[in-house]
């Protein structure tokens, strides 16, 4: 059973698109592992388990503004942001489950890897289908993803705003199940110093339940 690398990203983030090219790396390295791309929308996730967007925190944003620069150096990739930074990432990540559907990872993946060049290797604007378009071209997506005219009204089908939905969804519950286990050993080393110097023993506190990946394709 080959083992899998689970690439999970925002396309609205910096970081994916640095996250994208070490992926690339590790698959050519180790090409018997099954690759599989999940893109989510970060910002509803952040907002549903209550964790702040980098650049809502001075200090961390004026941190990462560096940090992004010199690992892209390191990487030996452009990094340009488009005007529109912070933006939501919604229709390509739509477009990528769509292309997904009907060509599967490869496909999609290919499509990513364009519109993330085209995001933060140039800063063209990734929210505006004509760009999706032309990224969708330089992949080779179907026909149908190449053409803004027909792009547009597949980005509306309700079944990808369902997967998506639930893809995110997911991530969401995740994310609440680690910052759970975090606060648990927190709470965990904090008592065991506490006990420390008293007579009994300290509780151990009770482990979270696993939150299981509940989209598999």
């Amino acid at each position: 059973m080959a083992q899998k690398l689970e690439f999970i990203f925002d396309f609205s983030s910096p970081y994916g698109y640095l996250g994208a090219t070490v992926t690339d790396q590790i698959t050519a390295e180790f090409p018997e592992l099954e690759v599989v791309w999940r893109p989510y929308l970060m910002g509803a996730a952040m907002k549903q388990t209550g964790i702040p967007a980098l650049v809502e925190i001075p200090i961390k944003s004026r941190y990462v503004a560096r940090d992004m620069i010199r690992s892209a150096e390191r990487l030996g990739v452009p990094l340009t942001m488009p005007g529109n930074f912070p933006f939501k990432s919604v229709a390509v990540c739509r477009a990528f489950y769509a292309i997904k559907a009907e060509v599967g990872q490869p496909g999609a993946q290919a499509f990513a890897r364009e519109a993330y060049s085209a995001c933060f290797g140039r800063g063209r604007k990734i929210t505006q289908t004509e760009v999706l378009a032309e990224a969708a071209a330089a992949a080779g997506s179907p026909a149908w993803v190449q053409d803004a005219a027909t792009l547009e009204p597949r980005l509306q089908d309700q079944g990808l705003k369902d997967h998506l939905r639930a893809v995110t969804g997911c991530r969401s519950r995740a994310a609440a199940g680690a910052r759970r286990t975090s606060s648990s050993m927190r709470g965990r080393c904090s008592g065991a110093l506490t006990s420390a110097g008293s007579s009994g023993p300290s509780s151990p506190a009770s482990e979270p339940s696993e939150t299981k990946d509940c989209i598999r394709k």
